[in-house]
């Protein structure tokens, strides 16, 4: 009798203790074959203009103006997936169409020389051969990587260069299983999936300019955006943390909390080179030798994680950055050669969402 009396109360106390501790929950990509989801991601970042250094053939230019500028530059993706194969933690082949490509730039300048004020706006937008196409990502397991192909086939192989598949941010994802409260460190330079999914979407500017340089020379118009600066050279730190489960359209998500602090650099030439050189005045030739940028990204981001149907439901990131840009290049305005070396240095503030339906 002792021993049944016995027993009972150790199967009333094994649940409390279970109780006690925090359930764990594995949070891994693992949609169904078949799977469609539609894609939003918005991008969107102001900069001011800090400091300006002029250089003209080596020597300090004494026409550097005195410049107040500001920039504006919103990114839209919108992309239909098909996760036609899965394998275990990643797609085997995916079908992804891009709906929408593009960006709008403003830049809002004054300009002060010799006693002058004069006032300079510029606008422009950017679009990608991309737009409209279908690209299917295959894992060669050989080659531990994806092939990428156009459908129907195409020969622009040049528009699959950097093209990355993952848009549900599965590097955010801790390796092991966890509960609430757990915190994992996540790969610095996995971030550029992050902060800007999809890889390098080939959005370049519109052929013709909206209005004059206010620069006189390159400036931020064909600089790009952030997706076109992070790459591999990204270093700082990057945490990830699982602070709990989220009711949103009574469906519940697991949440995942980001906090970052990173920087890196990255050669612009080839990306802007065009883009400058169409600025030059008549009766100028220019030749654009260098652009170089130097970044720096802090801010807080949230990952909602659908856990049944194994992929990414939304994200939010916001928070300061900064950014360094020294252009070099040669001008020649009749007959007269100059190398010019212009450095801007900037902040601002970077927000940017991805919604997935």
């Amino acid at each position: 009798m002792k021993k049944t009396l016995l027993l009972a109360a150790l199967l009333l106390f094994v649940p409390a203790v279970s109780a006690v501790h925090a359930p764990i929950t594995k949070l891994r990509f693992a949609p169904a074959a078949g799977t469609k989801l539609t894609r939003t991601f918005e991008n969107k970042t102001e900069f001011s203009l800090d400091d300006l250094s002029l250089k003209m053939n080596g020597q300090e230019s004494p026409m550097k103006p005195e410049v107040e500028m500001t920039t504006n530059q919103s990114l839209k993706v919108v992309v239909n997936d098909e996760f036609v194969k899965v394998r275990e933690g990643a797609p085997a082949v995916l079908r992804r169409k891009f709906d929408e490509l593009g960006t709008v730039m403003k830049v809002d300048a004054k300009i002060e020389m010799m006693g002058t004020s004069t006032p300079q706006n510029k606008s422009g937008t950017g679009k990608s051969e991309l737009t409209g196409k279908t690209v299917v990502f295959t894992w060669d397991e050989e080659a531990k990587d994806f092939k990428t192909a156009f459908d129907p086939a195409e020969e622009k192989s040049e528009l699959l260069k950097g093209l990355h598949e993952d848009m549900d941010l599965r590097a955010l994802l801790p390796k092991d299983e966890v509960k609430v409260g757990d915190e994992w460190d996540v790969e610095v330079g996995q971030l550029s999936g992050v902060i800007a999914p999809g890889g390098e979407l080939k959005i370049k500017p519109e052929e013709k300019p909206d209005a004059e340089s206010p620069m006189g020379m390159g400036d931020m118009g064909g600089m790009g955006g952030i997706s076109d600066w992070l790459g591999d050279s990204m270093t700082g730190k990057a945490k990830a943390k699982f602070t709990g489960m989220r009711e949103v359209g009574g469906h519940s998500y697991a949440v995942i909390s980001l906090d970052v602090k990173a920087k890196g650099s990255k050669d612009l030439t080839e990306l802007v080179k065009g883009a400058m050189e169409k600025q030059a005045r008549e009766g100028m030739t220019m030749e654009t030798k260098s652009v170089d940028v130097e970044f720096e990204i802090a801010g807080q981001g949230e990952l909602l994680w659908d856990i049944e149907a194994g992929h990414a439901h939304s994200f939010e990131f916001s928070g300061p950055s900064s950014a360094r840009m020294d252009i070099g290049m040669n001008i020649e305005v009749q007959g007269t050669k100059m190398e010019i070396e212009q450095g801007m240095t900037l902040s601002g503030t970077m927000t940017l969402k991805l919604t997935i339906e």
